[in-house]
């Protein structure tokens, strides 16, 4: 009987997949990459986010700031010291009168058995709703491929911050004792607000909007069962009190006030871009923005992405014969990379995309690349939860922002670069633009014979990947 339900599971899994790509038309994705482009300072700012600790402290800095209301979209929150900051900060705010909107995915929320006090405290306080985004039914397995893989969070109608770190203590903390995780995210704000002036801030509001009313985001629980009141309370005044002991500890880390102003730079416009919310097949308005960017850029293209996996699906959208740019692509080893399917993926169309690209740098370490991150011709630039395979491309929620900012671009290529100076050039003759180390990370031998046995088995299978 299990082996039954089993076999159901991963037919239903799968086979919904490969339905709906042998139906599915190749969208037109009729648009202009010139739209991204502005003509004069628009009204929103940007700040890279990329040291680790400073994007973690900017966010509860956030949370603690605001005055009305926040609300937080995030795939994966893992246990830890972040998640209970994060968590505490929220519970703090809410206690001030704010109201707190979190809708997480459905399967990677980590708020189950473990943590479901956790759950209970949030779900405990007047100020705060929560949902999930298609929850966990292994009675139809089909709704196990749509995930919400977004990563942000709004304050005020006047701050966003996007990017591809989820919360946990491997993205955030600098005392890390496993691999730590390179990421990076934006702080956007909308600083003016005259009428008629257009800000990227009523976007994001719009998509979270769709997200949290969309027929996939669930309410577990409107209100706390008795049973569990007093583990909810317990748990809120530990996460607080947790926040003012590492606070009081780390004085220098929890500023009253940070410094943003004179790390933001000036935009002529910021765009927000997400995929459709359909189950199984979502139309891949992403990939077909991207790709028409690919198209129009003139000197260079610069992406990096944790995972580089272009199924025949997603190479229909993109015409590499319109093409004459340079493309360098930044991802990880083998011997860096964490995830054993997203690298035997990679492995298998290698050689693929060294023959488009001009040169590929592959991170080996220490820990991995987990950014999501493409320049177009030092100007136009994208940030967000979008990874160049078919996963994102057609099967998640995903946002991405797209930068018109020239120095924007041009601080966000020096450090890319720093991390191509961590990375190996897989073409010795490719042309670079940074100067690459040429020591190779040993892969252990466990490592090479579970990708390499992953890689035949997988082969089929780049839709799900």
């Amino acid at each position: 009987m299990l082996s039954v339900c089993l076999v159901y599971v991963v037919i239903g899994f799968m086979l919904p997949v490969y339905i709906a790509t042998a139906d599915s038309p190749l969208y037109s994705g009729d648009m202009d990459p010139e739209k991204f482009y502005g003509k004069e300072t628009g009204p929103d700012r940007v700040l890279l986010l990329e040291d680790s600790m400073f994007s973690g402290i900017s966010k509860l800095h956030l949370i603690d700031q605001a005055k009305e209301r926040v609300q937080i979209a995030y795939f994966s929150v893992h246990e830890g010291i972040a998640s209970d900051l994060f968590y505490g900060t929220i519970l703090s705010a809410a206690n001030r009168g704010v109201e707190v909107q979190l809708i997480f995915d459905g399967i990677f929320h980590n708020l189950g058995r473990s943590n479901r006090s956790a759950y209970w405290a949030l779900v405990n306080h007047p100020n705060i709703n929560m949902r999930f985004y298609e929850p966990l039914d292994l009675l139809k397995p089909w709704t196990l491929n749509n995930r919400m893989h977004d990563k942000f969070m709004i304050v005020d109608d006047t701050y966003a911050m996007i990017g591809g770190r989820n919360i946990g203590d491997k993205y955030f903390l600098d005392a890390y004792e496993d691999e730590v995780v390179k990421d990076r995210e934006v702080l956007i704000e909308r600083s003016h607000f005259e009428r008629g002036n257009h800000s990227v801030l009523e976007d994001f509001e719009k998509y979270f909007g769709r997200l949290w009313q969309s027929r996939y985001a669930k309410e577990k629980h409107h209100q706390v069962p008795r049973r569990h009141k007093e583990s909810a309370e317990r748990k809120t005044s530990e996460l607080l009190e947790f926040r003012r002991e590492i606070e009081a500890q780390h004085r220098d880390k929890f500023p009253e006030k940070i410094d943003w102003e004179g790390k933001f730079h000036e935009t002529k416009g910021i765009t927000l871009i997400t995929n459709s919310l359909d189950r199984i097949e979502k139309e891949p308005r992403i990939l077909i923005k991207l790709s028409k960017l690919f198209e129009g850029a003139e000197q260079s293209v610069v992406v990096q992405s944790p995972y580089v996996i272009p199924s025949d699906r997603m190479m229909q959208h993109i015409d590499h014969d319109r093409t004459e740019n340079e493309l360098f692509i930044l991802t990880n080893s083998k011997a860096a990379s964490p995830n054993y399917f997203g690298i035997a993926g990679y492995l298998k169309h290698r050689d693929e995309i060294a023959f488009h690209a001009d040169q590929i740098f592959e991170y080996d370490g220490p820990g991995s690349v987990h950014g999501k991150t493409y320049i177009f011709d030092q100007q136009i630039s994208l940030v967000g939860s979008f990874n160049m395979d078919a996963r994102s491309a057609f099967l998640s929620t995903e946002s991405m922002v797209v930068i018109d900012s020239r120095s924007f671009a041009e601080e966000l290529t020096e450090e890319i670069g720093g991390l191509v100076r961590e990375s190996v050039p897989y073409s010795e003759e490719g042309p670079s633009f940074e100067a690459e180390q040429t020591e190779i990370e040993s892969v252990p031998w466990y490592k090479g014979m579970l990708i390499k046995i992953m890689r035949g088995l997988l082969y089929p299978f780049d839709e799900l990947l």
